[in-house]
Order: C-alpha cells, then structure tokens, then sequence
C-alpha cells in the first residue's frame, strides 16, 4: 500500500476519526439489508477479524461469504488472492446484474 513512485506516505489518522468508529457496526444492522452483498475475508487476517463478517452474511437475506487465502493486503493487486478475489467479485456482478436485468424484464 505504500506509494512506489516516490510519493511520500505519512500513516496516520486523525484522532477524532476513531470517535465514529463505535457506531459503524454493520453486524447491528446486517438484518435489515435487503440487497445482495458479498463479503472478502482473508483467512490469516491480523487487522479485520474474521467471525463479524461471517455473522453479517449469516443474518444479510442475499449476504455471502469468500474466504481467501493469506493476510489483509493479499486481496490487493500483487497479493497471493488477488486474482481470485477478482474473478469472484466478477462472478457476483455478473450473477446479480442478470438476475437484476431479467427481473425488469
């Protein structure tokens, strides 16, 4: 995630921005959505746990669930699940457009 070009990259967060952070739990409200969602999960991930994304696609009535392979970053470009996030996000897309466009029709 660190710029290649050069670009300087300072890691920081402004303090106030952690204040929010309590009421964005999407588990409290996973019930109530009615769109399908698809959740990426990296199996060895130390930054995001695993389990809440799991609960929000067990009580979302369209959520599913993909766990890859590796740490947080490896679904980025460059990282070892990249292309399989890639090719199950197309396949999401492309399920749910379908079933969006044949629905109007």
């Amino acid at each position: 995630m660190t710029p290649k070009d050069g670009t300087e990259w300072r890691n920081r967060v402004a303090a106030r921005s952690l204040l929010s952070f309590s009421w964005r739990r999407p588990v409290r409200r996973a019930a109530a959505i009615r769109c399908p969602i698809l959740l990426v999960v990296a199996e060895q991930d130390t930054m995001a746990p695993v389990d809440p994304a799991v609960r929000v696609t067990q009580q979302a009535s369209h959520g599913e669930l993909y766990r890859s392979r590796g740490g947080h970053y490896d679904v980025y470009q460059g990282g070892t699940s990249f292309d399989d996030v890639l090719r199950v996000e197309v396949e999401f897309l492309h399920r749910h457009s379908r079933a969006i466009s044949s629905s109007r029709s």
